[in-house]
């Protein structure tokens, strides 16, 4: 049986939530997280906006599943169209997307920019690999559909992206328009979870350090029970008790686990 689960919350440099998740099940299990860019006003806007435009474009796919580059053509396009409805700037819609969804007992990551992937395989073996890029710039869907600030992007740096995996290593800077789609098996992974780039960002203020993401991802994949809200009950309970040992989340932190 799978079940699956999700939760966002504010970090404590934030005011303003800017991370949005939300779940589903039609026309196959899903979550879906955005991550708003805190230098566009109102990205918290278009985080849920993304992330409610992709639960309507998959409980209405006529084919699926869509390939990543085809999703996030329709993704963007319908968000864009909503925002004009709204008569709001296109920039709100900078921010990140990660959509988990099952496929013939896999589970498939679509990321639209930056984040993490949290795994525990059969093993209780905790695996984890951060999608970051070097100059702290997300590729945002945004750029897809602007060519001038698409341009803009592309001379920033050719090659920012990073996929930081705790198992292969580091990879060499990839070009920011490598697509990434992952596939995870069920019969290898007892539990998949997409989280925004918040995961990274837990700081031990005691030591004025980050705490390592493995070291994360084991606490928030340490589930005692699968109840109906088990990732939210977890997650605000994992965060409380790091709050007693002085560690805290800098940046807003969204998270989605499936557990087989």
């Amino acid at each position: 049986m799978l079940h699956y689960d999700c939760y966002y919350t504010a970090g404590i440099t934030h005011k303003v939530c800017e991370d949005f998740v939300t779940q589903g099940d039609n026309p196959t299990p899903f979550i879906v997280l955005s991550d708003g860019c805190s230098a566009s006003e109102h990205s918290e806007i278009g985080a849920k906006i993304l992330t409610h435009t992709s639960k309507y474009l998959l409980a209405n796919a006529t084919d699926w599943p869509l390939d990543y580059l085809p999703f996030g053509q329709q993704l963007i396009d319908k968000a864009l169209s909503i925002t004009e409805q709204l008569e709001l700037s296109p920039s709100v819609l900078d921010a990140t997307v990660m959509l988990g969804f099952l496929h013939q007992n896999n589970i498939m990551v679509y990321v639209y920019g930056d984040g993490c992937i949290l795994l525990k395989d059969n093993a209780d073996n905790i695996r984890t690999i951060e999608i970051a890029f070097t100059h702290n710039a997300p590729y945002y869907l945004t750029y897809w559909i602007d060519e001038q600030r698409g341009q803009e992007y592309a001379c920033c740096e050719a090659n920012p992206l990073l996929l930081i995996d705790s198992v292969n290593g580091q990879s060499e800077p990839k070009s920011f328009e490598t697509q990434l789609a992952f596939s995870f098996p069920l019969n290898q992974f007892k539990m998949v979870a997409i989280a925004s780039d918040g995961a990274a960002q837990c700081i031990d203020t005691r030591k004025s350090a980050k705490l390592p993401l493995d070291q994360v991802a084991t606490d928030l994949l340490a589930f005692q029970e699968l109840s109906e809200e088990f990732v939210q009950s977890h997650t605000k309970n994992t965060l409380e008790q790091y709050a007693k040992q002085g560690i805290f989340a800098a940046d807003d932190l969204s998270i989605g686990v499936f557990v087989n």
